[in-house]
């Protein structure tokens, strides 16, 4: 006989001998007192098939000594099987019932109540052996009075041992076992109720580690590979985070660490390459998917303690994917919260809270608490993240500072930005990326909960599009520029370092109605391929105290995520001077332009402000605008160029079409002579096919008709009579 086990198998095997042994010993001590089963209390089983299941059946005449003999090879066996456990245990050989004897902390008795509860999973022997012990061949489960009739062996020991059944004892409160048909057997004494082992204990006792199949759904184990060291990280962050692994590694217990960051900045890395570090794994839950699944009670209740078991069998760290799902005022979500918090509070290992958001994190939990705050990479590591990400295939893009300087991206932003620029390659029937592939992916991964507050603009005008004086198109080139070159200035020559507010880029165009504008604004989302959003004051301003403030700051905010510039037209609405405060309604509207205030300051985008009178907008604006462009009334000469550009090249244009006449006689920003040029094309389409000097005067009339312009002779000279009807 070898003096150790050489498979988990064997030692298994060889503990349910000794149960065996436990169990011939009751029947002994059940047949000494002469109890024997009532035939009408169910099916009969005779002492006859159990004599010929038992390896030993005691003899007709058995007494007191032959109990001594059995106890003694009891005795005997439980040592063999503590030297031979530990022997294995010398050799490195795992053995699965020890494991979870320390990892669950659980003691010998309950130890030999999940063997017990077991043993009809591996042998259905013991179905007919539990119904002879408890005189009812309908039970085919040991109850609680079996189980401590087996392994107690005074009255005290057993009243001693009903705690074991207990809910909030390891047993019940690890799921290890669990009542059988518990609503049916709930009004029963305990020693009547029926026990059974949980399906995942078998399993992880017999060798075979899978998940559990009731989580596997939102669950996922993860053998962690990447190496703190190759994280994208900033010195300082890795440094702390090597601090914390450390510590964590030399005190061990229950740690819970909460990692805020935005999607894809790679928390989940974090926390895995902290796991490997500590030589252990990573089980991640995705609660979206679990409050999803189940919003009873009772079933997440269930769900959650499986969760931590699982981490405990799999000796496994805990990630609690987006966390920030249980924050609201639901009442269940809540409940759900307050039900992970208190798994938490008793879970002796490392669990990692994730959120998108930072939160406020109660209780007991504060104690073991440590936070970690993975921001956006700055603009070095993305580029760094881009240049390995394309792996040499920049996309004809050459530089990649300029995808790293345009876009605050997350890693994992980036790479889904070039998977979707792949795709869109694909879709063209190409292998090779290219520059607008590459920026149709970065906006692809833009936060589209922005399209709800704002309304999108695709950017369709070049710079050939704007008709302005030089000097003005010179400061629209140097807006263009200062995005260009804000990494150069930050980053490489350290202005990052010396400015903690104030690195957005703020705006303002001013000029009357129609004099170019929008199209400025949009010019500058072109050339820079960003989203361009002009925001709807009627989604933002609202007549109930403290609404203005949430929506401009979800606006602040989801701009920010989607690296587009925010264009605020009509700005005055919201933007005007401060009034003197004569009652609520203006202390209010005041705490309002402050609150603007204080996100501009804070805003690292690109927000442009539309007023059509720079002098209505409030001091505290003007004195945090970098750029200030005033946008003149166009000049005859202007007036001009803004005429001839408006038709298109392939639009029929009649040669009798006299551009000097327009551009002398009509003064109109440009805004309006766009309306005459369509609506003129809309009546050439519909009389003649070609566009006519005859369609543009009557849709001239009709542009000065609706601003409240009179139509006179010197303005129409001799194309008056085609309008005096």
């Amino acid at each position: 006989m070898t003096d150790h086990y050489e498979t988990n198998l064997q030692h298994i095997a060889e503990e349910l001998t000794r149960i065996d042994l436990l169990i011939h010993l009751q029947v002994r001590r059940i047949r000494q007192k002469k109890e024997v089963v009532d035939e009408f209390q169910g099916l009969y089983v005779s002492d006859e098939e159990i004599n010929s299941i038992l390896d030993n059946p005691p003899p007709a005449n058995d007494d007191d000594q032959h109990i001594r003999i059995l106890q003694g090879r009891i005795a005997e066996i439980e040592a063999e099987i503590d030297e031979k456990k530990a022997e294995s245990l010398r050799r490195g050989i795992p053995l699965s019932l020890p494991l979870l004897e320390y990892i669950a902390g659980l003691t010998p008795f309950e130890m030999d109540t999940i063997l017990i509860c077991m043993a009809p999973e591996l042998d259905t022997k013991y179905e007919r052996l539990y119904a002879y012990l408890q005189n009812d061949a309908t039970k085919k489960q040991p109850s609680v009075d079996l189980i401590v009739s087996l392994l107690c062996n005074s009255s005290e020991d057993k009243i001693y041992a009903r705690q074991y059944f207990y809910a909030d004892m390891p047993l019940f409160k690890n799921q290890m076992i669990r009542f059988v048909e518990e609503l049916e057997e709930g009004i029963k004494p305990l020693l009547s109720r029926s026990v059974k082992v949980d399906d995942r204990i078998v399993s992880y006792i017999l060798g075979f580690n899978q998940i559990d199949t009731k989580i596997e759904p939102f669950t996922q184990l993860v053998l962690p590979q990447t190496d703190l060291e190759d994280v994208q990280l900033s010195e300082e962050l890795k440094n702390r985070i090597y601090g914390l692994t450390k510590h964590w590694g030399e005190t061990g217990g229950r740690v819970t660490c909460f990692l805020h960051g935005l999607y894809g900045s790679g928390k989940k890395t974090v926390a895995g390459a902290i796991c490997q570090k500590l030589g252990i794994t990573l089980l991640t839950v995705d609660i979206t998917t679990l409050v999803d699944r189940e919003a009873d009670f009772v079933g997440f209740k269930d769900f959650v303690s499986r969760m931590f078991r699982e981490a405990v069998l799999q000796n496994s760290a805990i990630y609690l994917e987006h966390f920030e799902r249980l924050f609201s005022e639901d009442s269940k979500k809540t409940h759900h919260k307050h039900t992970i918090f208190k798994a938490m509070e008793v879970y002796n290992g490392i669990t990692f809270i994730a959120s998108v958001e930072p939160l406020e994190l109660e209780g007991k939990l504060q104690k073991d608490l440590f936070k970690i705050e993975i921001p956006v990479p700055d603009y070095g590591v993305r580029k760094t993240i881009w240049d390995a990400c394309l792996n040499g295939n920049p996309g004809g893009v050459g530089d990649t500072g300029a995808l790293a300087n345009k876009f605050r991206f997350t890693a994992g932003q980036i790479w889904d930005a070039i998977v979707s620029a792949e795709k869109l390659a694909l879709l063209q029937g190409r292998d090779d990326l290219t520059v607008d592939d590459l920026y149709g992916g970065c906006r692809a991964q833009s936060n589209q909960k922005l399209a709800t507050l704002a309304k999108r603009i695709n950017p369709k005008y070049k710079w050939g599009d704007i008709i302005l004086p030089e000097e003005k198109t010179g400061q629209l080139k140097e807006v263009v520029d200062y995005i260009k070159n804000k990494s150069v200035v930050y980053h490489d020559w350290g202005f990052d370092d010396k400015l903690s507010l104030g690195k957005g880029l703020n705006i303002l165009f001013s000029g009357p109605s129609g004099t170019g504008k929008t199209m400025a604004a949009e010019v500058i989302a072109s050339e820079l391929h960003l989203d361009l959003y002009r925001i709807d004051l009627s989604m933002i301003v609202s007549k109930y105290i403290g609404e203005t403030e949430k929506n401009l700051n979800k606006i602040f905010k989801e701009a920010e995520e989607s690296n587009a510039i925010l264009f605020f037209d009509e700005a005055d609405a919201l933007f005007g001077k401060r009034s003197e405060v004569r009652d609520s309604h203006d202390r209010y509207a005041n705490i309002e332009i402050s609150y603007l205030l204080q996100k501009m300051e804070e805003n690292e985008g690109i927000v442009i402000l539309a007023s059509n009178l720079c002098r209505n907008i409030d001091d505290a604006f003007l004195r945090r605008m970098y750029y200030t462009i005033e946008f003149p009334f166009p000049e005859e000469e202007y007036r001009y160029k803004i005429w001839k550009s408006m038709f298109p090249n392939d639009a029929p244009l009649s040669e009798d079409v006299d551009f000097e006449f327009l551009a002398g006689r009509f003064k109109l920003a440009g805004g309006n002579i766009k309306n005459i040029v369509v609506n003129a094309a809309f009546l050439a389409a519909e009389n003649s096919g070609a566009i006519t000097m005859e369609d543009v005067i009557k849709a001239a009339r009709r542009e000065f008709q609706k601003i409240g312009k009179i139509c006179s002779e010197s303005e129409f000279g001799e194309y008056y009579e085609l309008i005096s009807d």
